[in-house]
């Protein structure tokens, strides 16, 4: 009775058209959800590295303000830095840097996702 309706001039879409659409659809829209995916991570990611970038910064201010001969280089583990338990901050300092005295070559190291990345700052203070 329902074909009876239909003209004969009028055609419907077949079930493989249909599947071929989805598949064209599909395959189109895959790049585009890596891209959105990839995105977040890299976002993700730049955050993290800039916190790593302000904790080394503010230890590097901190250091500077102390008096020439009273700095020491210090580690501090996951955990240790207040409000940022994973980051590790590793202090190096190098006295008579060049083969001056008066120089010491300050770095700063950040690290964090166990040791798998790092941040490191250098800078030298004189006396």
């Amino acid at each position: 009775m329902f074909l009876n309706y239909l003209s004969q001039n009028e055609e419907g879409m077949s079930l493989v058209e249909v599947v071929v659409g989805i598949a064209i659809l599909s395959i189109a829209l895959i790049p585009i959800l890596n891209y959105f995916a990839n995105s977040t991570r890299i976002v993700h990611q730049t955050g993290v590295r800039a916190q790593a970038l302000n904790l080394a910064q503010a230890k590097m201010e901190e250091l500077k303000t102390k008096s020439f001969n009273n700095l020491t280089g210090k580690t501090e583990k996951y955990g240790d830095i207040s409000d940022y338990p994973n980051f590790k901050r590793v202090v190096d300092i190098q006295p008579n840097y060049d083969g001056n005295s008066d120089i010491k070559k300050v770095t700063v190291i950040v690290y964090w996702q166990n040791d798998n990345r790092d941040l490191t700052l250098e800078t030298l203070i004189t006396e």
